[in-house]
């Protein structure tokens, strides 16, 4: 259970629960978050040009990822491509029980918000 799962008594799925707790992580901004600097997404916005924004928002990802849901285990990003709606998608896969899982994650190009789905 995420740790946010645990402060509401949610009893969810794991899966769900790991789809929950990345878009929340995947969603806090860096420096506005907490009282942890690093906790969140933000340091892509240095790189305007798109194949630097995109490395970098990328790496900054998978780092979160990595920092903040320890049961998703040897996670790889995958840029998926765009769409009209301005939505960048990913495919985020890694192992949970020993078990390949997918993770559809959507991140808007504009708004920067981050949605997460199981898939």
């Amino acid at each position: 259970m995420s740790f946010y799962g645990k402060l509401r008594g949610d009893h969810e799925p794991r899966l769900e629960s790991i789809a929950r707790n990345l878009e929340v992580s995947l969603n806090a901004k860096g420096g506005y978050a907490s009282a942890v600097e690093v906790y969140g997404l933000g340091r892509y916005d240095g790189h305007f040009a798109t194949k630097p924004l995109l490395d970098e928002l990328c790496a900054e990802m998978l780092g979160v990822v990595r920092s903040y849901e320890p049961r998703l285990l040897e996670p790889k990003l995958t840029l998926i491509g765009r769409d009209r709606g301005l939505w960048v998608r990913f495919a985020l896969t890694g192992l949970v029980g020993g078990q390949s899982v997918t993770y559809h994650v959507f991140f808007h190009s504009v708004l920067r918000n981050v949605s997460v789905r199981r898939g």
